[in-house]
């Protein structure tokens, strides 16, 4: 279990280095708004690995880390990062996912803009299809098809967000690249290792 407490613990500091470092004025939402990114990250990524400790496993090789323990991890992940994020769910935290005025500032009672909702729909469907998988009930080919759905509307989720937030890799930001866009990346890497993997040994 270590490289899934060092995954969390490394993406909560990289989160924090990111938002806090440069930016001393988060500090004091260290508690969510930061720990939020970082879990959410690491949950994307434990997914990823996951897939990846299966097609080793196919292959005939063994993973340090058990697919099932990689996938435990990022339902943990999910759960922690769902009411984080709707606790916090306000124009004063993320202006981007809200309609702005006539004169181009985002009122506190704003609604949410086409693509701020966007982002929460695929996230509520993420959310749904991980709640499917943990089902007992289906068989190989089934589960290969509801693990490529829930990566795809997750992998939608967080693209969303990106078109919201943008890069922002600055110096407000420790020049690093952004969360979303490495959870990106590490939910395109799963996606391909299970397509690479028979749907038989779901």
């Amino acid at each position: 279990m270590l490289p899934i407490v060092a995954l969390y613990a490394a993406s909560v500091v990289y989160s924090a280095i990111r938002y806090v470092v440069f930016a001393p004025k988060n500090l004091e939402n260290l508690p969510v708004f930061v720990v939020n990114k970082g879990v959410s990250m690491a949950a994307a990524l434990c997914f990823a690995f996951g897939f990846w400790a299966q097609l080793r496993k196919f292959r005939g090789k063994s993973p340090a880390v058990a697919p099932a323990d990689w996938f435990r991890a990022g339902v943990f992940g999910a759960i922690w990062h769902i009411p984080m994020s709707l606790a916090i769910l306000r124009p004063s935290y993320f202006k981007e996912f809200f309609a702005k005025a006539a004169d181009g500032t985002v009122p506190v009672d704003a609604r949410m803009s086409f693509e701020g909702e966007l982002v929460f729909m695929f996230g509520g469907l993420a959310a749904a299809g991980v709640f499917l998988l943990l089902r007992p009930q289906w068989n190989a080919v089934t589960r290969w098809w509801l693990s490529l759905g829930t990566m795809g509307v997750l992998f939608a989720h967080v693209v969303a967000m990106g078109y919201c937030r943008g890069l922002n890799i600055n110096k407000t930001h420790a020049y690093l690249p952004p969360m979303w866009f490495l959870s990106a990346i590490g939910i395109a890497l799963a996606l391909w290792w299970l397509l690479r993997t028979p749907r038989r040994e779901q």
